[in-house]
C-alpha cells in the first residue's frame, strides 16, 4: 500500500516536471496588447504553428515572428525588430521612433 502511494506520487511529480519543461516558449506573448500611451494602438499575438502571428485590427494577414532568445523576432523586408516581454510588469517593449514603446495586456 505504501509503495503504491509512493509510486503514484513519483509519477505525478515526474509528469508535472515533464509538462512544465515541454511548455512551448513564447506563450507569454499570446493575447491582445494595448499601447500604454495611445489606447488606439493595439495588436494581437496568436500562435501560427511553430511561429507567431502579430496582427493589428486594421491588418488582415498580420506579420510573422519567431521566438528566439526570449524575444519575438519580426523579420521585415528592410529590417528586423524584437518584441521583449517584461514578466515583472506583464508588458511588451518594442522599439519606437523616440525610444521604446510599452504595451500592456488588454483585459
Amino acid at each position: 500500500m505504501k509503495a503504491s502511494i509512493l509510486r503514484t506520487i513519483s509519477i505525478c511529480l515526474l509528469s508535472a516536471v515533464t509538462l512544465t519543461g515541454c511548455a512551448s516558449g513564447g506563450s507569454e506573448f499570446l493575447g491582445s496588447w494595448v499601447n500604454t500611451k495611445n489606447p488606439n494602438d493595439t495588436f494581437q499575438v496568436t500562435r501560427n504553428g511553430d511561429e507567431f502571428l502579430i496582427a493589428s485590427p486594421e491588418q488582415k494577414a498580420g506579420v510573422g515572428a519567431i521566438y528566439k532568445d526570449g524575444t519575438l523576432e519580426v523579420k521585415g523586408a528592410l529590417l528586423s525588430t524584437n518584441l521583449t516581454y517584461v514578466k515583472r510588469t506583464d508588458t511588451i517593449l518594442t522599439p519606437g521612433f523616440f525610444g521604446q514603446v510599452e504595451y500592456k495586456r488588454k483585459r
